[in-house]
């Protein structure tokens, strides 16, 4: 049973990047090369979005920890009163 379920995880991803290299060849034919280096760029920025929102760590013998984040000095919050009322 676990060779047949390797062998459709094996197929399915076959086809999906057979897939995505079509679709991409069919955009390039019709954008031209734009297309490509617009969606390299934009894949590029959401690594980057990734990795500057992942947490800091370090890999030690025991595996992997996270550090605690710094904690933020919080700004007062200023109230406006208002003196008298409105009718």
């Amino acid at each position: 049973m676990k060779k047949a379920k390797l062998m459709i995880a094996v197929i399915f991803l076959i086809v999906l990047c057979a897939s995505a290299a079509w679709a991409e060849y069919k955009l390039v034919m019709r954008f031209g090369i734009v297309f490509s280096v617009f969606a390299s760029v934009s894949g590029l920025f959401v690594v980057l979005g990734a990795l500057l929102r992942a947490p800091e760590g370090y890999e030690g013998e025991n595996g992997f920890h996270i550090r605690a984040r710094r904690k933020q000095a919080s700004r007062p919050r200023h109230v406006f009163a208002m003196s008298g009322s409105r009718s």
